[in-house]
């Protein structure tokens, strides 16, 4: 079975990747929102993630890719964009920050408050 997300033509040996708008769906998300959220409903640190910011009183946006209509081609093109495997995929001012890992540790540094106040 192979990959939904390109496919082959083995006579012009080219491959064609359908994720390529995806990519740009993404970029242009991330760049409209300060603070974006690529995440799941059922996913444990997905709700972490958005709770952590919740408490720290921290605006920020999300979509939920299993409500979407794309969410397996958007998901290959977050997989593709970040190198990152699973939600949530957090993004500050366009630029992929990281995850709930990356997202805790920089709270706790002040880092993010520092990235979200920059111009």
């Amino acid at each position: 079975m192979g990959c939904q997300c390109s496919t082959f033509d083995r006579n012009n040996e080219t491959r064609i990747d359908f994720s390529e708008p995806f990519m740009d769906i993404v970029k242009s998300q991330s760049s409209e929102n300060e603070l974006l959220i690529y995440s799941r409903t059922n996913c444990e640190q997905s709700k972490a993630a958005k709770a952590l910011l919740r408490r720290n009183k921290i605006n920020f946006e999300y979509f939920e890719l299993d409500n979407m209509n794309d969410e397996g081609q958007v998901f290959n093109a977050l997989q593709t964009l970040t190198g990152r495997q699973s939600t949530p995929f957090v993004f500050v001012k366009g630029i992929f920050f990281g995850s709930l890992k990356e997202l805790q540790k920089s709270l706790e540094s002040g880092q993010l408050v520092k990235a979200l106040k920059q111009e």
